[in-house]
């Protein structure tokens, strides 16, 4: 339940409970006021017909046929009933009108003055039906439930409406807010007129973004600097085994070790671009070295980079080439080597020692790369393995980044990363567009 509505729901809920409170209070004083101006004439009517009795003769007006009446007259200690209409309600308001039907009926007694009968006492006590009388009780309820309903209809209306005016300025900031969608792109948000708690909100959201974007950019900028310093000493380290390695002068013993760490000085140069590339602030306008690629040929080049890899993990690779021939790409194929690269080293260090890492190339219109290798766990966590330094077997050596980068550049591609993980078995699954349309590629 979104803010709207419970501002709605909380004006509906309070108009409600105020005006039903007041609108009881108000109907039992109406039904009070009408019971007791139905009285005041029924006592008005039996005083005129008790005006009318005469004892000395016995004298007695009659009633209409709708109304009951009893007249009793006491002298001496002594009460005697002059007269007493047939079917006269009992004490409990029912009696019984001239076809015998029970019908409800409101009494009043009056008695007479001194003036009137000095040696004795008269009674007179008239019924009278309270049919209209509880007629007009009913119609002012069903009024006052129709006016609480209407009212209540209305205050939703008027809630709803007040609620959308009162969280119009918030809803202005959410659309704001909501197009920033990297660092590059936060700006202020725009500062309410009114000096009031709003405005303070609005003053803290943009006190918080401008720290947010500082430190973004505190961190860009700080991938960038450790990469441009590092690529440097790599460089000559590169450069350093490559020579020593092409002197000829290096045993038998000492080639294998100048070879694994070339490997490794590689991997690092690679990992420096990958990081200069994915700490820029707007992956999605970065600019593309555009080239027609081989999916075969890259795919058994870094097969190629990676054997000293799975040596040392004790596992096998295969590459499975389809019977048909798959049409070149137009693509950057460094960034697609970094991410093919990054499947196929994941997939040597977690798999079984002893196994064969398998990568499949397929699709004649929509090309794939298909890495497979069998796993220790049966399943895990495939999305959170697209997160930064997640590490599915923290027992395993790995930097923690490969699957995420992988991920941040096949998105820069166009393409999809998938991966899934059933049945001891962990496969990466990459699709490729034919052409690269994101960006601003530049042609080589």
């Amino acid at each position: 339940m979104n803010l709207r509505s419970r501002i709605v729901l909380a004006i509906t809920a309070v108009f409600a409970a105020v005006s039903l409170l007041a609108g009881w209070l108000m109907l039992t004083r109406a039904e009070k006021s009408l019971q007791n101006a139905f009285d005041r004439a029924v006592q008005t009517r039996a005083g005129w017909l008790l005006s009318q009795v005469s004892v000395d003769p016995v004298v007695l007006p009659l009633p209409t046929e709708s109304e009951q009446m009893l007249v009793t007259y006491q002298t001496y200690g002594r009460w005697r009933e002059l007269f007493r209409s047939p079917g006269f309600p009992a004490a409990s308001g029912i009696g019984r009108d001239a076809n015998r039907h029970p019908r409800s009926y409101r009494s009043k007694t009056v008695q007479n003055s001194s003036l009137q009968l000095s040696n004795g006492q008269l009674n007179l006590t008239l019924a009278v039906p309270d049919a209209s009388l509880i007629q007009d009780i009913e119609r002012l309820r069903w009024v006052f439930g129709l006016g609480w309903f209407v009212g209540l209809i209305l205050a939703f209306l008027g809630g709803y409406a007040v609620a959308g005016w009162l969280l119009k300025p918030i809803q202005a900031i959410v659309n704001q807010a909501s197009k920033i969608t990297n660092t590059t792109t936060i700006e202020p948000l725009d500062l309410p007129a009114t000096q009031d708690e709003l405005y303070q909100l609005t003053n803290t959201l943009n006190q918080m973004l401008a720290r947010i974007r500082e430190s973004a950019e505190l961190q860009q900028n700080f991938f960038g600097a450790a990469a441009h310093e590092l690529r440097t000493p790599l460089a000559v380290m590169k450069t350093g085994l490559e020579v020593t390695l092409d002197s000829g002068q290096v045993d038998g013993r000492t080639a294998p070790f100048l070879l694994g760490q070339l490997d490794e000085v590689r991997r690092l140069t690679r990992l420096l671009d990958e990081f200069l590339t994915l700490s820029r602030p707007d992956k999605t306008s970065q600019s593309l070295r555009i080239e027609s690629v081989d999916l075969a040929t890259l795919i058994n080049q870094c097969l190629s980079q990676l054997a000293g890899a799975a040596t040392d993990y004790e596992v096998s690779t295969r590459f499975d080439e389809p019977d048909f021939a798959i049409q070149p790409i137009s693509t950057d194929g460094v960034k697609l080597a970094h991410v093919v690269l990054n499947l196929v080293e994941n997939a040597i260090k977690y798999a079984v020692p002893n196994s064969v890492v398998v990568v499949q190339l397929s699709g004649e219109t929509v090309p794939m790369i298909r890495v497979q290798n069998q796993t220790v766990c049966e399943t895990g966590p495939v999305l959170d393995l697209m997160q930064p330094y997640f590490r599915a077997n923290p027992f395993k050596d790995g930097h923690g980044l490969g699957l995420w980068i992988s991920h941040q550049l096949t998105t820069l591609l166009g393409g999809e990363l998938h991966l899934e993980w059933q049945g001891f078995i962990f496969v990466s699954t990459l699709v490729l567009p034919q052409e690269v349309r994101s960006g601003q590629p530049i042609k080589s």
